[in-house]
């Protein structure tokens, strides 16, 4: 079963549940104050690979790069200014 993050605007607060892909999300429940005015959060996860890590050749330096002045330049403040 998948887990899934919440969070209740009636009390603030966010709160992560083990629920079946089953389950009807629109019955959910806030832990804390009972509130159903709970909305599910995006949230991400990990995954965790077996075996040796697989790198092919040296890691990338400035010097493989074409434009070795690029990472010198001054980093924009706006978005307009990219």
């Amino acid at each position: 079963m998948p887990l899934y993050e919440y969070h209740c605007d009636s009390c603030q607060k966010d709160f992560t549940l083990l629920q079946s892909t089953q389950v009807d999300q629109t019955e959910t429940r806030c832990e804390e104050c009972g509130s159903e005015n709970v909305r599910r959060q995006f949230s991400t996860f990990a995954a965790k690979i077996q075996g040796q890590p697989t790198m092919r050749g040296k890691p990338a330096t400035i010097d493989d790069y074409p434009g070795k002045k690029i990472p010198n330049l001054p980093i924009p403040r706006l978005r307009s200014e990219l």
